[in-house]
């Protein structure tokens, strides 16, 4: 049996690969799980889709600077 190191992404219970594994496709497969230890670039597709859905979720209501001058 072929071993396989991929990374991709965490979302619930599904995990998308950067990469397909052929050798291992259709197979049982034990997974675990660690933090990539890298920058993650996120596809424009991706960053669109989670600007927006922060814009519709995110804090609402007025930036407030603490210990900052106020705004003109």
């Amino acid at each position: 049996m072929a071993d396989a190191a991929v990374t991709g992404l965490l979302q619930g219970k599904t995990i998308t690969l950067d990469a397909p594994v052929p050798p291992l496709d259709g197979q049982r497969v034990h997974v675990i799980i660690t933090p990539a230890n890298e920058t993650a670039e996120l596809s424009r597709d991706e960053q669109a889709r989670l600007w927006e859905e922060w814009a519709r979720k995110g804090p609402q209501g007025p930036i407030e600077d603490d210990d900052e001058p106020e705004f003109p």
